[in-house]
């Protein structure tokens, strides 16, 4: 592959770019961008006129037509989660399908998030020092990210329900000028993060980095040529002086830009000021790489987006074991639930068609299928699949939260089969959700009295037959009933029977 095309479609301007891949790296063929302004349009309407559609479509064809020049046949579109709000935005991308013939991919909240958390290994290695603290505030349109990392670790993943396009709407409706806008929004801000500095409590911040894509852009407006990796606080602070004696009209003949894009900029600028501040940071730093950057490296070298993944996953696994903990789970029933799990799974490959991400979702069903039993244990696998939905688990998007609460809402003996059919899951998704749900009924049946009675697993598998051999020193039988009827829907699903041998060590 020679080049690749990623066009970013954002509520304020469309921007392409062609890559050239290198030895090391990729090269910037053509950057592009034009401004667009749909922010107010969606604001006043709640959706895009035909007229902004056809403008949109006449941009695209326009930068299709470049790629085509540099020989480009791979290409993607990319929109912000800005546009999830839009009332007609499957007409939206059926115009583009129609009119310009490219692929769009929608990527949601979460899925851009975990692009950002990828830029930052990629560019903030020591951002798993054991002897550094890093606080990530990932900016976005209506909601952001904010992240703790600490010794290490990712100690704090949370969403907050504050972004620099909410302000702005915040700020039209109460009419609020330049130059009381740095102090509403301190005030504002707080009452969202609050509960995220009492999470820190007192541990030492050493640095703020900063990751937003319209943030990067109005940033550039106002300082020129300067590199934003060399921003510091200071400077924004004292641009901020300078932008609260003027008016958002003033601002804008300034800076040769519209005047909601002025009232961005001052947004921006405060929003970053006030939140460093607030948790008493000193030194910020901006992250320059946009998310089309990260896609065109990962197209051009698999290896990094598989050293990425690696890395994403352990942090997932983290942030899901500290969910468990917030509960009280027995973390040696999960790790035994997901150990044999994963031995059964592998010994029927041939009888299932899971990949990598259907393992993911068992693994953390394993660990999370008993948390609801801090509520209330009779009906621990409904409240367990509560908390779940109703939980930000870093690198999960909802659909990945919705299948992995089914399949721990269904983990118990009571669970009748006719009830998994009304969940909205259907065909070869619900069948791989069932499979998952038979194995872990199994293997919870193996450990039902928490205790680790059964050991030293054997799996053998016929053409008719499932054969687990386990030993035990102890009694076995309100293990052995358990698995009785657990099995029932393993049998159904897998068209084996499926048998129980226990091995008494008497005297060992």
């Amino acid at each position: 592959m020679g080049t690749y095309t990623v066009i970013e479609i954002n509520s304020t301007f469309i921007e392409m770019k062609i890559y050239e891949k290198k030895e090391n790296g990729y090269k910037v063929l053509e950057k592009v961008t034009e401004d667009i302004n749909l922010f107010k349009e969606i604001k006043d309407k709640d959706e895009i006129s035909l007229e902004k559609m056809r403008k949109l479509c006449e941009i695209l064809k326009k930068m299709d037509n470049l790629s085509r020049d540099y020989g480009t046949t791979e290409k993607k579109i990319i929109f912000s989660e800005f546009f999830k709000t839009i009332t007609n935005f499957p007409m939206v991308l059926d115009q583009i399908k129609l009119k310009v013939n490219l692929p769009v991919e929608s990527i949601d909240l979460s899925e851009k998030t975990y692009y950002s958390i990828k830029k930052l290994i990629h560019l903030e290695k020591e951002v798993f020092s054991k002897k550094e603290s890093r606080l990530f505030f990932n900016l976005k349109s209506f909601s952001s990210g904010v992240y703790l990392f600490y010794k290490g670790e990712l100690s704090i993943n949370e969403h907050i329900n504050l972004g620099t396009e909410k302000l702005y709407l915040i700020l039209e409706e109460n009419n609020i000028n330049s130059k009381k806008a740095f102090d509403f929004i301190c005030d504002y801000m707080e009452s969202y993060v609050e509960f995220i500095r009492r999470d820190v409590g007192r541990k030492i911040i050493k640095k703020l980095i900063l990751e937003g894509e319209l943030e990067e852009k109005l940033l550039k407006l106002i300082f020129g040529k300067k590199d934003l990796k060399n921003l510091t606080l200071s400077e924004l602070k004292e641009k901020i002086k300078f932008l609260q004696e003027h008016s958002y009209n003033e601002i804008s003949t300034k800076y040769k830009c519209s005047v909601p894009t002025a009232k961005l900029m001052v947004i921006s600028i405060c929003l970053i000021i006030s939140f460093a501040d607030y948790f008493e940071v000193k030194e910020i730093k901006f992250l320059d790489f946009n998310i089309k950057d990260l896609c065109a490296l990962e197209k051009f070298y698999p290896e990094i987006r598989y050293s990425f993944e690696e890395t994403l996953w352990k942090i997932t696994l983290d942030s899901v074991i500290d969910l468990g903990e917030k509960f009280d789970f027995d973390r040696e029933h999960s790790e035994f639930v997901k150990n044999i799990g994963i031995k059964l799974l592998d010994k029927l490959k041939g009888y299932h068609s899971l990949g990598l991400k259907d393992y993911k979702y068992f693994i953390i069903a394993a660990y999370l299928h008993d948390i609801g039993k801090a509520i209330d244990f009779e009906n621990h696998s409904k409240h367990s699949a509560y908390i779940l939905e109703n939980t930000t688990i870093f690198g999960l998007n909802r659909e990945m939260i919705e299948k992995i609460a089914f399949i721990v809402r269904a983990h118990t003996s009571n669970t009748k089969l006719e009830s998994l059919y009304n969940y909205g899951f259907k065909g070869e998704e619900l069948i791989k959700l069932l499979k998952i749900i038979a194995i872990i009924k199994i293997a919870t049946s193996l450990d039902r009295g928490k205790k680790r009675r059964l050991y030293n697993e054997k799996i053998n598998l016929t053409k008719t037959n499932l054969i687990i051999e386990m030993d035990t020193k102890e009694d076995f039988y309100m293990e052995k009933s358990s698995f009785e009827k657990q099995s029932k829907l393993f049998k159904y699903l897998f068209d084996l029977d499926i048998e129980l041998k226990i091995n008494r060590r008497f005297g060992e």
